[in-house]
């Protein structure tokens, strides 16, 4: 297991990883936690678990980049931006499914880093979300503008990035930023329900699904189309797929193996 300066990890018996924020008072970003991301998401992706949560152990997720490291780099500017853009698009490709649970502030990198996970369950409350970055005359250059054009279209895009809104969850959730808004003390239970529902399923067609859709979205239907094709011949040949059609014809509940 890798050390990390300000990431913990527990991996549970059952496929679930846990992955925790721990930079106090507020987890924001600097060089060490763009190397901790990294590091982590190669680490997953080498020995993929079933299903990651990422969370945090401080009262919010991230309060977005540390300025102070901002303000003395200009001159390491843009190979710091390639280290965090390539660490969150790691991250993204980690095989299995990856929830972000939200339970204060994302702003900035910390809604970038969410939105590298494939669902987002936000605590209603003070809690806010958004990139705020124009408002220092910054840019959310750690995939900020772009995930979310291709999140929630021109307008959602325009409107968060432009004015530096930061939303709170129901209007995330109304506008597709986020997967799920809850009380904030349901958060915890709410993960845990999602990921025991995807722990259910079988992992290698999850991972070929992630595929699917993070290599066959930029492409035009024909290319995307050959990335399905691609997938589920390849899936056609696994245990588990064959045994979910052979449990839907015997009317059983099928028994997945991960294989």
């Amino acid at each position: 297991m890798t050390d990390y300066h300000h990431l913990r990890i527990e991996r549970g018996a059952n496929g679930l990883t846990r992955v925790t924020l721990a930079r106090p008072p507020a987890n924001a970003l600097n060089s060490q936690v763009i190397d901790d991301v990294q590091r982590c998401a190669e680490e997953l992706a080498a020995d993929s678990p079933r299903v990651v949560v990422l969370a945090s152990a401080a009262p919010m997720f991230m309060a977005g980049a540390d300025l102070t490291m901002v303000d003395v780099g200009w001159d390491e500017l843009r190979a710091t931006i390639g280290r965090f853009q390539r660490a969150v698009n790691t991250w993204e490709k980690v095989p299995c499914p990856t929830i972000a649970s939200i339970n204060g502030h994302a702003l900035g990198a910390g809604c970038e880093i969410a939105l590298a996970c494939d669902f987002r369950i936000m605590a209603r409350g003070k809690a806010r979300i958004g990139l705020p970055e124009v408002r220092r005359g910054l840019i959310a250059a750690g995939g900020g503008t772009q995930r979310t054009v291709r999140l929630l279209g021109r307008t959602h895009a325009l409107n968060l990035s432009l004015r530096g809104l930061m939303i709170d969850a129901d209007r995330a959730e109304q506008i597709g930023l986020i997967t799920q808004a809850v009380d904030a003390d349901d958060l915890e239970a709410a993960t845990q329900a999602l990921a025991d529902e995807l722990l259910g399923l079988p992992t290698l067609t999850m991972a070929a699904i992630k595929r699917c859709i993070n290599e066959g979205g930029d492409l035009d239907l024909t290319g995307g189309l050959a990335i399905e094709q691609r997938e589920m011949s390849a899936l056609g040949a696994t245990e588990d797929t064959r045994e979910g059609v052979r449990a839907f014809v015997e009317k059983r509940e099928p028994q997945f193996v991960g294989r």
